[in-house]
């Protein structure tokens, strides 16, 4: 493939993901960020984001990606000034565990591969973990091969990564749009400016619609709340102590993790939330509070008795299906579309680059297919139950 002048829309996970990638192949790259990197703004940013494989039932690319990427984020933060990968376990409390349960499935999948999942019994369960009110009428699974990513700490690194391998990363640099012609492609920045580039991706996050209108109506955006909070005990909390959990009720999938380095624990309800505008207000609403900490008093106790520190809006930008779009814009064959990450996206940063690569150099890809666009958004928009995020959105 020959040298090509890339542009790309956004320094959220996958658009410094795809920098790496690229410059590794040897590409020029120029990346272009309307915040600061990390953007407060991006989804990508966060104290922390999960790595788990069992959401995926028996989706052989999911699965194999996921397992890459915990590789290579062992392997990245060798590179990195402190880790940001943590691999710290995860139970998860599950009301139905019949034979037609999504996550019974994708467990005796990944036990099929050779994973050590357990099946606990309850007693088991309040024995291993005392912090958690443990039901009889639950079945507790635990998969000690789960983790979590300190996500806006490991996109700062990355950047650092993309830089030292000669990407240009251009922060507070607004994308007004994005063009082409049969010879090259356009970007114009807000000040008017205007870039010539070989080829562009758009990993623009929430904002993707701005720039390729076609997917706009195919996309909901949606506030997803979470809550940071300073347990009274945290040595009960810390790692090795407690580590990841989450709890499915009626109403959605509670989750949370340890003790992370701010001395703080995150919580947060994977439950589909309002449509909003990406340019909300990234603040927390008192409602979720009191909705947060009601569910912690009655299943976390000691959680539900910390004082609660922040709330924090992140945003999910959703497809009909749950996938991710790895894909050339409708009509286009030189902007490419990187990125909807549904919830479930960030966990896959330090494995996604070479799918995006190889869209980019058109190369086949098998773990890329199920990211194009085909008719995917034919029907617009996907209608969402709030109590309802599907099987692959379950962030916990």
């Amino acid at each position: 493939m020959f040298r090509m002048k890339l542009g790309i829309v956004g320094a959220g996970v996958f658009g410094i993901a795809a920098a790496i990638e690229l410059a590794e192949r040897s590409h020029e790259v120029t990346v272009f960020e309307r915040g600061s990197v990390p953007s407060a703004q991006a989804s990508s940013t966060d104290v922390s984001k999960v790595i788990r494989r069992w959401a995926y039932g028996d989706n052989e690319t999911y699965v194999e990606l996921v397992e890459r990427a915990a590789i290579n984020w062992a392997r990245w933060q060798q590179e990195f000034e402190s880790p940001v990968y943590h691999k710290v376990g995860q139970v998860r409390a599950l009301p139905h565990w019949g034979p037609e349960s999504p996550m019974r499935r994708s467990v005796e999948y990944l036990q099929g591969r050779g994973a050590s999942i357990e099946i606990l019994t309850t007693a088991q369960a309040r024995k291993r973990f005392p912090r958690l009110v443990v039901l009889d009428s639950d079945t507790h699974v635990y998969d000690r091969w789960a983790g979590y990513v300190e996500s806006g700490l490991a996109v700062e690194y990355m950047a650092r990564m993309a830089r030292d391998r000669g990407v240009r990363i251009l922060a507070n640099t607004g994308v007004r749009s994005v063009d082409e012609s049969p010879e090259s492609s356009q970007m114009m920045l807000d000040d008017g400016t205007e870039h010539t580039f070989d080829r562009i991706v758009v990993a623009a996050g929430a904002w993707v619609g701005r720039l390729v209108p076609e997917l706009i109506q195919g996309l909901t955006i949606t506030r997803q709340q979470m809550m940071i909070i300073a347990p009274d005990r945290p040595e009960f909390f810390a790692p090795g102590a407690m580590g990841m959990w989450s709890i499915e009720v009626a109403s959605g999938q509670w989750y949370g993790f340890p003790l992370l380095r701010s001395g703080y624990v995150k919580v947060a309800d994977d439950a589909t939330g309002e449509q909003i505008d990406p340019d909300v207000d990234r603040g927390g609403t008192p409602e979720f509070a009191r909705r947060a900490m009601g569910f912690l008093r009655e299943r976390v106790p000691e959680l539900g008795a910390g004082r609660l520190v922040a709330g924090r809006t992140c945003l999910y930008t959703n497809t009909p299906d749950d996938h991710f779009v790895i894909d050339w814009a409708p009509g286009s064959s030189r902007v490419l579309v990187a990125g909807c990450g549904t919830s479930h996206g960030f966990k896959f940063g330090s494995s996604i680059g070479p799918v995006i690569a190889d869209a980019i150099e058109d190369r086949d890809n098998p773990l890329g297919r199920l990211f194009r666009l085909g008719d995917r958004f034919a029907g617009g928009a996907a209608a969402r139950d709030p109590r309802d995020k599907g099987f692959l959105h379950s962030a916990g």
